[in-house]
């Protein structure tokens, strides 16, 4: 098969992805919006602020963005690595380029839009509940920048594991793949805590997430912090390296597409 790229080959093999898989996928991300609006809406039904609502929106973040819509991208590649269909979609007359491209595409339109439309949903029905609620009283407030810029860099970089982990294993791969992200969680926090933790000479507390700053108490209670007890100390990063940072991740993230790509290429008949 020649394997240089032709824009009609892909338009057919897009075509052929999206009437093999494309039922599922919308099933998918219908029941992954419904689930989203059932999490940001009840903020706006109410004129007596709640805390569990306002809670209600970082759970969605986590649960329905980062963990509901990993499934997405779980379903990727599949028909390349599943033994009951690798022959018959290794088959099919395209290059390699081009069935990865077709199957990069169906998830990129997916997942750029959901982590959009929950960030306009977000501030939509906090305005709305904000609106409901007498004035003086309790406000609403947005998801901060940081941990809202933290978690831009583990979407993608976790969609992008689980994309390569649909190819890569060809039984069970989403849990396969859950099981690699969580030793890879774990061994990256305990090394930068490990790491942040020599660099402060050991505090009486610290908290260090990969690719954030440090929060540092000293103190003999770490609880004591409002009766000028226990000192506190926020290092964060200069400007210049959260540039760094998120190119970092970008380039993480490209790199597993890529291999993705790769491992593809090495699939035979």
């Amino acid at each position: 098969m020649n394997q240089t790229f032709d824009i009609h080959r892909f338009t057919l093999v897009l075509k052929l992805d999206l009437a093999e898989k494309g039922r599922n996928m919308l099933l998918l991300a219908i029941l992954l919006i419904f689930a989203l609006l059932l999490m940001l809406l009840p903020i706006t039904m109410y004129r007596e602020p709640s805390g569990l609502r306002e809670a209600l929106h970082y759970l969605a973040l986590f649960v329905v963005l980062l963990f509901g819509g990993s499934f997405y991208s779980s379903n990727a590649l599949t028909q390349y690595s599943s033994p009951q269909t690798c022959i018959a979609a290794l088959m099919v007359p395209a290059s390699k380029f081009e069935k990865y491209l077709s199957a990069f595409v169906l998830n990129i339109i997916f997942i750029v839009p959901f982590l959009l439309l929950f960030l306009k949903l977000h501030h939509y029905t906090i305005d709305i509940g904000n609106s409901k609620i007498p004035a003086g009283g309790y406000k609403y407030s947005y998801i901060q920048s940081e941990p809202l810029q933290y978690f831009y860099f583990s979407y993608f970089i976790l969609h992008s594991i689980v994309f390569l982990g649909s190819i890569y294993f060809p039984k069970a791969s989403y849990i396969k793949t859950a099981i690699f992200i969580l030793i890879l969680v774990f061994t990256l926090f305990f090394f930068n805590t490990a790491v942040a933790s020599y660099f402060t000479g050991f505090p009486t507390k610290i908290v260090a997430f990969p690719l954030t700053g440090w929060k540092i108490w000293e103190g003999d209670n770490v609880y004591m912090i409002r009766d000028g007890h226990t000192k506190f100390y926020n290092v964060l990063f200069p400007p210049a390296a959260i540039y760094i940072l998120q190119a970092f991740a970008a380039i993480v993230a490209l790199s597993f597409w890529f291999i993705a790509y790769l491992r593809l290429k090495e699939k035979e008949i």
